[in-house]
């Protein structure tokens, strides 16, 4: 018969204080608290306290109870008090338990040992870094896209530390608008534009530059936006400097710009400051493209738009005055403006584009003489190409490859060089008209007198195009002043052979173009 041996009760650990007093500091919740501890103890007994079998934690949130089981086997004589059980004893605790069961016994936590116990409270710490991170980054994943007000902690290298409570956020250099610098203790509202998980935990980003952040602070101070009566359709922002707002209202009585704007410009005054001094234009939207551009490059007074619907790109004439004004400084307003409307701007003064559209017309004019003496080509093609701006003009045809023509020659090789061939020819042949001074002396009538002076005028644009080239091209290709001289001689050689071919050459001239060409060699050489 077993002898019966006395059972001795077991205290549970009392942990109540230990898990409000982490609960307060790392802001989670009990249940949490329970798993990771409960965790830690299980892998602790696996890998530490191996002389016992499957221990087992059970913790009470309630009441704070911590108490240990092991699996030990029901026995009549116990051979070892570890793993085995007297079955008086074990009915004690259970009158169900038979003979040969394996039961849950519970243990001392001091049973553990000491090196187990380490382990255990490692494991603690560990697991409760990782729910505070998870924590964290469940709390932030779905606040992308939010404004969120921190304060400067600390600079890394040139990256600025902003806490948002108990939180470290990042704010990147390039993040920061240019020649702005916080000091410690600065409040900055940002923009959280991303969460991401690292070795270290998880790492919030924030932003001051994105056109997010304008269009949430407006939200924020306009009643009229985060009602949804005036809707914000476009934001062209450069970061510190300027920032261009499109509006428009969804309610006929409300204005947008003065519901953006504010009593006596209070509403926007406040984003300004927000965005330190940076300077923000509210311009109306418009479906009309040439409203919607008139608007953006506001304060500039505007002559004429011409839209180009195929490229999408508008041609805006503005008075002299108000240029510097459309442009602005740095080309800041016309670039915002571009990027606001989707449109490409170029801007011209008046009268600089009425000089213009006449070089123009000449140009088309040109362009249809000469392709009239195309044979092959079709008038559709004639047509296209006059229409199009990157073939509208006999120079552009000159200065195009052959293989950009096929298009229009309907994939004929040789007609497309004899295209690019007769162009150069053709303007070379404007080069070399005369145009007479009185016209009552020649033989021409006053519109053939016209249109050689405008070609008179393309040849100059030619010739200043030319040799702006070959200026370019000369230091280059020379190495000293002797082989400079060379090529400049060749140069007047090569433009006025129909000079000298309308001519009889006498001998000076004839020993004067050998001692010409002796002079071409070395610079040929060189």
């Amino acid at each position: 018969m077993a002898k019966k041996k006395k059972v001795k009760e077991i205290e549970p650990l009392n942990l109540k204080p230990l898990i409000k007093q982490i609960s307060k500091e790392k802001d989670l919740e009990p249940e949490v608290i329970k798993q990771a501890i409960e965790s830690a103890i299980l892998s602790a007994a696996q890998k530490r306290a191996k002389t016992f079998a499957d221990a087992r934690p059970d913790l009470d949130i309630e009441s704070g109870d911590m108490r240990i089981y092991v699996k030990k086997k029901v026995v009549v004589n116990v051979q070892d008090e570890k793993f085995e059980i007297d079955i008086l004893s074990a009915k004690e605790q259970n009158s169900s338990y038979m003979l040969g069961q394996e039961v849950d016994v519970e243990i001392s936590p001091e049973e553990f040992g000491r090196i187990a116990a380490q382990s255990v409270r490692q494991g603690i710490l560990q697991r409760l870094r990782d729910a505070e991170r998870d924590r964290v980054y469940n709390d932030f994943k779905d606040k992308v896209g939010q404004v969120v007000t921190g304060i400067v902690q600390r600079y890394e290298r040139r990256d600025s530390i902003a806490a948002l409570g108990r939180v470290e956020c990042l704010l990147p250099q390039q993040e920061i608008p240019m020649g702005v610098r916080y000091r410690f203790g600065d409040r900055v509202r940002s923009l959280i534009v991303d969460v991401r998980r690292t070795p270290k935990g998880p790492q919030v980003i924030l932003s001051r530059t994105r056109s997010d952040l304008v269009k949430e602070l407006f939200a924020t101070e306009v009643p009229e936006i985060s009602d949804g009566t005036v809707r914000i359709v476009e934001i062209a922002r450069e970061p510190g400097v300027r920032t261009k707002i499109a509006v428009q209202s969804m309610d006929t009585n409300v204005d947008p710009v003065g519901a953006c704007v504010g009593m006596k410009g209070s509403r926007v005054q406040m984003i300004v400051r927000e965005l330190d001094n940076e300077k923000v234009d509210i311009v109306p939207w418009s479906p009309l493209p040439e409203n919607f551009i008139r608007s953006a490059l506001n304060p500039a007074n505007i002559v004429n738009i011409k839209l180009n619907e195929v490229e999408k790109r508008a041609h805006v004439i503005v008075e002299r005055d108000s240029l510097s004004k459309a442009i602005g400084k740095r080309g800041q307003n016309a670039k915002l403006a571009a990027k606001l409307t989707g449109w490409k701007i170029d801007i011209g003064e008046q009268e600089e584009a009425e000089t213009l559209a006449r070089l123009e017309a000449v140009n088309i004019k040109y362009l249809e003489d000469f392709l009239s003496q195309i044979e092959g080509l079709s008038d559709f093609s004639r047509a296209a190409m006059s229409k199009n701006s990157e073939y509208n003009s006999v120079e552009k045809l000159a200065e195009m490859s052959p293989h950009n023509l096929l298009i229009f020659t309907g994939n004929d090789e040789e007609l497309a060089e004899e295209i690019v061939d007769g162009a150069a020819d053709y303007l070379d042949g404007l080069n070399e008209m005369e145009v007479p001074e009185n016209v009552e002396e020649s033989e021409m009538s006053e519109e053939e007198v016209e249109f050689l002076r405008d070609a008179e005028d393309m040849a100059n644009r030619l010739g200043d195009k030319k040799d702006a080239a070959e200026a370019e091209a000369a230091p280059e290709s020379g190495s000293d002043d002797t082989d400079s001289e060379s090529i400049s001689d060749n140069e007047t050689v090569d433009e006025d052979p129909p000079a000298v071919e309308a001519t009889e050459e006498s001998p000076e001239v004839e020993e004067e173009k050998s001692a010409d060409s002796e002079e071409e060699k070395p610079a040929t050489e060189a």
